[in-house]
């Protein structure tokens, strides 16, 4: 079985049907993919559409974020193509489809689709974006899958002593910016550059604006974690900050974390072992796969041609 490792799945939609009563012009290439105007905006529409507090960030930056997001994706599906046929639909779609909705709030297609039809936006482009992310899921679990190092001895100790002290334990809301840096001067920059940012605009927006993280379009949000889920460091870093703090850049695999607590709370412990093991083993492998697939795209960004006009 394969883990999808992306816990929240974000994708950057244009719709080719809008009206625009402004001229077509080329930004930039990738690969020698044509870039315009009109794309950049049609996915500043989409990006304020999934996440109307995008409205409060100046729409400059909101703008840079949907041409890196339409970089992204051209550089992911040119890779993408050297293995995969996308006109062969991923067996993944239609359930990634449906978590995609069911996180904005909808119950089903209908409401989807109609939500996109508000924004002029095509539900079958979001689909085609779908089987792009899916396809990319599947790459990196194909190129990395032998590479996972599951510490299953220590996952089964951690379970123990939860199940042996019968008491209550943590669990966090998190939120989250990930980012990349060549040096360490580059980490002292962008940290201040991030500092600076959640001062004026707070931690969601700045998520928005400076993650590089898959959850980054939903401000950086990741969901209420059991501490039985954290690594070490991790844990020993969140388990010191009050609710509304965030930690300082966390050394990780392919970059660097930088983790806000929302809430937290405590709960008595009612596991099962087996279905606490399975857990924690794929969570384990969605966050290595997580950081492969980080690094992975580092590299290929770094051999492909951008150019802008």
């Amino acid at each position: 079985m394969k883990y999808f490792f992306f816990l929240i799945i974000f994708f950057n939609i244009f719709c080719s049907n809008y009206i625009y009563s402004f001229e077509s012009y080329v930004v930039l290439k990738v690969n020698n993919k044509i870039i315009t105007n009109v794309d950049i905006d049609n996915e500043y529409r989409y990006l304020i559409a999934l996440n109307t507090d995008l409205q409060n960030i100046d729409k400059k930056k909101v703008m840079n974020i949907a041409k890196d997001s339409i970089i992204r994706e051209k550089i992911k599906e040119d890779e993408i193509l050297k293995y995969f046929d996308l006109s062969k639909e991923n067996k993944y779609v239609n359930r990634i489809l449906a978590n995609f909705y069911k996180k904005l709030g909808m119950k089903n297609e209908k409401e989807f689709k109609s939500y996109l039809s508000k924004y002029n936006l095509s539900f079958e482009e979001v689909k085609d974006k779908i089987q792009i992310e899916a396809a990319w899921n599947d790459l990196i679990y194909k190129k990395y899958v032998s590479k996972l190092e599951i510490n299953k001895i220590k996952i089964k100790n951690n379970i123990n002593e939860l199940l042996s002290k019968n008491k209550k334990h943590n669990v966090y809301l998190i939120s989250e910016i990930m980012f990349i840096t060549e040096s360490f001067e580059e980490i002292q920059k962008k940290y201040k550059l991030i500092e600076k940012s959640i001062l004026e605009v707070g931690f969601k927006n700045t998520a928005n604006l400076y993650s590089v993280a898959n959850s980054s379009k939903v401000g950086g949000k990741v969901g209420w974690i059991n501490e039985t889920q954290l690594s070490e460091i991790i844990k020993k870093e969140v388990s010191k900050l009050k609710v509304g703090e965030y930690t300082k850049p966390i050394t990780i695999p392919g970059g660097f974390l930088i983790i806000h607590l929302d809430d937290k709370k405590t709960q008595n412990i009612y596991l099962n072992f087996d279905e606490e093991f399975e857990k924690q083993i794929t969570y384990e492998k969605n966050a290595q796969l997580e950081q492969y697939s980080k690094i992975f795209f580092k590299k290929i960004k770094k051999n492909s041609i951008i150019s802008e006009k």
